[in-house]
């Protein structure tokens, strides 16, 4: 049995399963929203022979994105992890530790916030304790996540291939068909 995936730039979330042992010819949508995965199955012996079968699952793939756009960025970066002690997502706190030339430990406390700026890349503010105080420097990056998060645009990248049903071609900021997981 071969699972043969085909051109990620026309045919994101189809693949092609040819199994001669069960005489499965099938084109194959596959696709995740919200923690579940959505598949349907498009038989050549069904709809007459394989390119009529792809046509199909095209149909059918691009209807369901229409009903079930990807996620946003932004939505994705909103949810709240279970390992969050800040109550804002992507601000934390932690501290330095620095040992002095007479040996003794010194701490520093920092707040950080970050978001996701292009694929694969983030950017980061941090803001000290013992500059700022412990409720000013939480509360400037709790302001500093919001404002770089407002920047943040477009689709989950995991999601995002599949504005292609809307004709978008764009091939920059994608990720290759073999680390994505629709």
């Amino acid at each position: 049995m071969t699972h043969g995936t085909i051109k990620p730039e026309t045919d994101y979330g189809i693949s092609r399963i040819d199994d001669e042992k069960y005489r499965a010819h099938a084109w194959r949508v596959s696709l995740r929203r919200h923690g579940r995965t959505h598949v349907k199955n498009f038989t050549d012996r069904k709809y007459g022979d394989r390119e009529c079968a792809l046509q199909e699952a095209r149909e059918y793939r691009d209807q369901f994105i229409r009903e079930n756009p990807p996620v946003s960025r932004r939505e994705v970066c909103a949810v709240r992890r279970s390992n969050n002690k800040s109550g804002i997502t992507g601000v934390c706190t932690y501290a330095k530790r620095y040992q002095l030339s007479n040996g003794s430990i010194r701490e520093s406390w920092y707040w950080e916030a970050s978001w996701p700026t292009v694929q694969g890349k983030s950017a980061k503010v941090i803001f000290s304790v013992n500059t700022y105080g412990q409720d000013m420097a939480r509360q400037m990056a709790f302001n500093a996540r919001r404002e770089g998060l407002a920047a943040v645009e477009g689709v989950f990248w995991r999601s995002e291939p599949g504005d292609l049903a809307d004709g978008n071609k764009d091939k920059k900021n994608r990720m290759s068909p073999s680390s994505r997981v629709a």
